[in-house]
């Protein structure tokens, strides 16, 4: 039988196991499911519309979020690990908008943004913010931001307030952070923009913290055509460590788009009307799941690699039914060795635009992520708080003494205009006179 579907397009990229077969419906085919059972997953892509400058920072932001993905992977690689790049990516954009200077420039920079102007970020993720929900009306994407202000310490400015709220429509609350029912409204945020996959974010609020920015970003989808419950069977799985054990495979035979490299498979399982897939890569024997992330980059870059194809295929797939929950609280020190030092130093950061009263800098970042994957799809929710706090006071500067010199240009000279930054030379010239 024959089941129609619509496209596959904004791929999750994850490293969850599978089984795929080869290139053929005919060949390893498990004979729990019927001869003539096959469902098409191949239609045409819808696409977010995006300017050139932003299809730019997809690309870019797609790096980041591979290059993020594999620093996390690092950390503990022996467990299962799950992350949303997109959310980082929203309060980094927050961030930018609120910073200037080098503190800035890192942050952009980070983000895959290059020299961007801090308006263009902030117009990159209202784009998203409002296209990508629409795409799928069988899809739930909710994007959420929100910023709490202590009212004891700080005042946010005006133009801040504005331009979250036109970009990243991030309402201001002003709350005594001394008052114990503050934590409760934050939490409660959290559980509210995530229909309760993510209950609380934080555990008490620091006395020092100025603001917390907070995004949250929840997910839930059928699969385009569901795993039938009837053919999950209870089969021997093979962990990172080399152990063995039971685990309920779902079970689905798909014409679908199946991708080929020297280190690994994979296929795009869509949901919905197709405008969200499930890209899932199964490494090759003797490879692992190091090997696939270290490749992500390269083979889902917008020219892609040579060694990575893909084409239509029937497909015996079996996918685990499973969940992960993943508490990150290194952002910090995976976003500064990523290149972003400057946001986390207490007195060189440069977050000027956000508050009336001085300087910020970012004094904790974490993200809590959980994903649900079984027969009828997927759910999925994450959310990522920064705190901001006063930058540390250095003490007074004494007033230099400089001893005095003359400079007088009455004889020839030579002289060189030069980009200040980089030190690169446009012109050079000299000058006698005539």
């Amino acid at each position: 039988m024959m089941k129609s579907f619509k496209t596959l397009a904004f791929a999750v990229f994850m490293a969850a196991s599978g089984l795929l077969s080869a290139c053929s419906s005919s060949e390893n085919i498990v004979d729990n499911l019927p001869d003539d059972y096959i469902v098409n997953m191949v239609y045409p892509e819808h696409r977010v519309q995006l300017t050139s400058e932003q299809q730019a920072f997809v690309a870019g932001n797609n790096s980041f979020a591979f290059d993020f993905f594999s620093r996390i992977n690092a950390l503990d690689g022996a467990k299962s690990s799950f992350c949303s790049p997109l959310s980082i990516t929203y309060m980094l954009g927050m961030l930018q908008s609120g910073a200037t200077g080098e503190t800035q420039r890192q942050i952009q920079n980070v983000m895959g943004m290059g020299a961007a102007s801090a308006s263009a970020v902030n117009e990159y993720c209202a784009r998203l913010t409002k296209e990508l929900p629409a795409l799928d009306s069988k899809v739930t994407l909710d994007i959420a931001n929100s910023i709490y202000v202590n009212n004891q310490k700080a005042t946010i400015r005006d133009t801040y307030a504005a331009d979250m709220n036109r970009y990243y429509d991030a309402p201001v609350s002003n709350l005594d952070f001394t008052n114990p029912a503050s934590l409760g409204v934050i939490n409660g945020w959290c559980n509210d923009k995530t229909q309760g996959m993510i209950p609380k974010i934080l555990d008490e609020i620091d006395e020092k913290c100025v603001m917390y920015l907070l995004n949250a970003i929840y997910f839930k989808a059928d699969w385009t055509e569901k795993f039938e419950e009837k053919y999950t069977r209870n089969e021997s799985f093979t962990t990172v460590l080399g152990a063995t054990k039971e685990q309920p495979m779902m079970h689905q035979r798909v014409r679908v788009r199946y991708g080929e490299s020297s280190d690994y498979t994979s296929v795009s399982l869509p949901y919905g009307d197709g405008a969200f897939s499930m890209t899932i890569m199964l490494p090759k024997s003797g490879k692992n799941t190091d090997d696939v992330i270290r490749r992500l980059n390269q083979d889902f870059s917008k020219n892609g690699s040579e060694d990575y194809h893909t084409s239509i295929c029937d497909v015996d797939v079996k996918v685990p039914r499973f969940e992960t929950a993943t508490e990150m609280e290194k952002l910090p020190d995976v976003l500064s060795a990523m290149g972003m030092p400057l946001a986390f130093d207490s007195e060189w950061a440069e977050f000027t635009n956000m508050v009336n009263e001085g300087t910020l800098y970012v004094d904790m970042m974490k993200q809590k992520a959980k994903i649900e994957v079984n027969e009828k799809g997927s759910k999925a929710a994450a959310v990522t708080i920064a705190g901001m706090a006063f930058t540390t006071a250095v003490g007074p500067h004494e007033e230099p003494v400089y001893e005095k010199r003359e400079f007088h240009a009455d004889r020839p000279f030579v002289y060189l205009i030069t980009e200040r930054g980089s030190n690169v030379v446009l012109f050079i010239g000299k000058y006698v006179g005539d």
